[in-house]
């Protein structure tokens, strides 16, 4: 298991008008870390005990609470609903409050893409993060893949409750710099949609930007 803990600490401008509904959703993306975050403000109990109540964030068939349903189940006014979750969300991006969010957990799923092939796989321990353009061996993919050298293509970091999960994606071949240029250069002008890039091949891409195939 990954041990190391991700200590955030954000210096940030908060927008005005804040909406209590939006706050609650946003909370609930990190449910597990309040209890924790807010043990010495009894004041907010019922609310985090509600957002705790159900898996509203990951399980689909249970839709996100409305600010009725917030205000039955706490007890709370709605005026004091709305200043306690805003007095909430706004201590979590309080850069001198001594109180931290922590992601001590990690998750690692690779997805490869090769010509029409593609697989992948999930890592819950790994020592460095490979970044866009570096190149791996994988020799246990090779039977699968037809290739066990790929490059990174993606990284994408999501943070949800106490998980941090990267998504690496991963293309077989070497990296081209020049190439990556120019593919992004293709989305910005709308040579071809971002869509084109994960459903075609990249000698198909080539061939409709009238470049050489190989």
């Amino acid at each position: 298991m990954f041990h190391r803990i991700i200590i955030f600490k954000i210096k940030t401008m908060l927008k005005e008008n804040l909406s209590p509904k939006h706050i609650l959703v946003d909370l609930l993306s990190i449910q597990c870390q309040l209890p924790d975050f807010f043990k010495s403000d009894e004041q907010y109990k019922p609310i985090i005990d509600f957002l705790n109540s159900k898996d509203y964030y990951n399980d689909p068939d249970i839709p996100y609470p409305t600010l009725k349903e917030a205000e039955k189940e706490t007890g709370l006014s709605a005026t004091k609903l709305r200043k306690y979750t805003i007095e909430m969300y706004n201590r979590i991006f309080d850069f001198e409050s001594n109180d931290c969010l922590k992601f001590p957990k990690a998750e690692y799923s690779f997805y490869m893409k090769h010509y029409d092939l593609h697989a992948q796989f999930t890592l819950k321990h790994l020592n460095n993060i490979p970044r866009v353009g570096e190149e791996l061996s994988l020799p246990f993919v090779k039977e699968k893949m037809n290739t066990s050298h790929f490059y990174v293509d993606n990284v994408y970091h999501d943070f949800d409750n106490d998980v941090q999960r990267v998504s690496i994606w991963l293309k077989g071949g070497s990296y081209n710099s020049w190439w990556k240029l120019r593919k992004d250069e293709a989305l910005q002008k709308r040579e071809i949609s971002p869509l084109d890039q994960y459903n075609m091949h990249e000698y198909q891409i080539k061939e409709q930007l009238g470049l050489p195939p190989y």
